[in-house]
């Protein structure tokens, strides 16, 4: 007990000030949404949907939990992503899914990875963490950096270290 005081003042007047303005503290929700879905279309069909257990709302951004996103290639699904969570950019639709990512493109082919960057506009999905690819094929691949249309079909990694038939 004699350390008790000296901890509270560390705590109390060791934090910097820089610290006290985190940009993930200084944000403020500003909805939570349960069951959340949203959909983008181009001329009148879809081009991605977007669903989700829970939606936290901000000013630039929704933070998304236990993640589904479908892509649709022509308004036909052509890949699904899974994961724990995500965070959509409301300018730009981009996403950045953490947590247990698995995309499942249209032929069959499978990936997985922690992390995974979708960039809308250019509708690629990409990582630098590892991967591992299962093929339309049944061809396991790891490796990383990794580059890719949403179906699995254009695969492109500059880092492979695992690959088996």
């Amino acid at each position: 007990m004699k350390f008790f005081p000296l901890l509270f003042f560390l705590i109390i007047f060791g934090c910097k000030e820089e610290d006290k303005k985190s940009p993930v503290l200084s944000k403020e929700v500003e909805q939570v949404i349960k069951s959340f879905e949203l959909v983008e279309t181009f001329e009148g069909l879809p081009s991605f949907r977007l669903n989700a257990s829970k939606a936290l709302l901000y000013e630039d951004e929704t933070v998304v939990y236990g993640v589904t996103l479908l892509f649709y290639k022509e308004g036909a699904s052509y890949a699904t992503l899974f994961s724990d969570s995500g965070v959509l950019s409301s300018t730009t639709n981009d996403m950045e899914a953490m947590g247990n990512v698995k995309v499942i493109g249209v032929e069959g082919a499978e990936l997985k990875t922690r992390s995974l960057n979708w960039v809308s506009k250019l509708d690629k999905i990409k990582t630098k963490e590892k991967v591992f690819i299962i093929t339309k094929n049944n061809k396991r691949i790891e490796g990383r950096d990794f580059e890719s249309d949403p179906g699995l079909t254009e695969i492109k990694l500059k880092e492979t270290y695992g690959y088996s038939d």
